[in-house]
């Protein structure tokens, strides 16, 4: 009796492997791993050493797929179109033109420990600009030329209303004194007019 054939070997799938799941713990470990050791060497390209240490962060995941998950995150991080990410907008990455924080002497520490990045203080808020005395002054001058400018245009008023008032009695004097002429010209004519009606009736008598 012949032995069955052996089955043929299930064809290998051409898709590629998708990648390796990251939890936001390790997104965010490796991300401030990153951080502290371009931090350690001046800023400067990580070499494989470096990439290592940076894994060491995240034990699941292999160097390489450190780098490939750093820089998918720099990317994400330069672009203008990201919507708001509270787990990106806690990842510094060191894109920035910022100075070297070590010098080349110091950038290979053999020590694979990072160092914590520096302590910056926000600016303290500018002061107020002082107004320069000699402005001060042209303002008081100006003050006070507007004061007397004032000043002498209410003593002008008062002294045209003094004018017209003392010009208002005169007139009023003068009105009285005409009256009071004409009053006694009435009485005198009215004593003329008497004397010569009373000599009529004397004269008639005798």
């Amino acid at each position: 009796m012949a032995s069955p054939s052996p089955s043929p070997p299930a064809p290998v799938s051409g898709r590629r492997v998708p990648p390796p799941c990251w939890t936001p713990d390790e997104t965010l470990a490796v991300a401030r791993a990153y951080t502290a050791r371009r931090l350690a060497v001046g800023r400067e390209h990580l070499t494989s050493a470096d990439w290592a240490a940076v894994a060491a962060a995240a034990p699941s995941k292999t160097a390489r797929q450190c780098r490939h998950k750093v820089e998918k995150l720099r990317r994400r991080l330069r672009s203008s179109r990201r919507r708001p990410c509270p787990l990106l907008d806690a990842i510094d990455l060191l894109d920035g033109p910022s100075p070297p924080f070590f010098s080349k002497s110091q950038s290979r520490s053999p020590s694979l420990s990072p160092s914590p990045p520096p302590v910056i203080s926000p600016p303290s808020p500018p002061s107020p600009p002082a107004s320069p005395p000699r402005k001060r002054r042209r303002d008081d001058a100006g003050y006070e030329d507007g004061l007397s400018d004032v000043v002498g245009a209410l003593r002008a008023i008062g002294e045209g209303f003094l004018r017209a008032e003392e010009r208002r009695m005169e007139a009023a004097r003068e009105t009285q004194r005409m009256r009071m002429e004409m009053a006694l010209r009435h009485l005198d004519a009215q004593r003329r007019l008497m004397d010569a009606f009373v000599g009529r009736i004397v004269d008639a008598l005798e």
